[in-house]
């Protein structure tokens, strides 16, 4: 059968494409989802918008945030790792997703975050 080498390398080499063209964080995103996610943990709302843009800043009220760290800070306490998905390009913007897997937890969030000029524009957990 001299197929199945020619569609076994084909796959391959459609998984070594993807995975070289496939987004990378970068070292501030990275220290910014941590440092956010450190907040949460910690239910420190000043922490969380230290590293904001004014217009983040604004509109994360501090009744969001309760309940986000109400919903998610034990999780985070207890442990989480991180897995970088990939970025998306919306409305003139990067987005970076990553999958938050939670130690003592078969749940998963997803992390949005949005950064302009090395600040934070946007951040949800889902």
């Amino acid at each position: 059968m001299k197929t199945l080498p020619i569609i076994l390398t084909g796959i391959l080499s459609l998984f070594i494409a993807s995975s070289a063209f496939a987004g990378h964080e970068g070292k501030t995103e990275k220290a910014a989802l941590s440092q956010l996610m450190k907040a949460v943990s910690d239910n420190n709302y000043d922490a969380f918008l230290s590293n904001g843009t004014p217009e983040f800043k604004k509109n994360v009220s501090k009744q969001a945030f309760d309940s986000v760290t109400g919903q998610l800070g034990q999780l985070i306490r207890a442990g989480y790792t991180t897995e970088y998905l990939s970025k998306l390009y919306q409305r003139g913007v990067i987005v970076h997703l990553w999958k938050i897997s939670y130690v003592n937890s078969k749940e998963n969030s997803l992390a949005k975050l949005i950064m302009i000029d090395d600040k934070v524009a946007g951040f949800w957990l889902f």
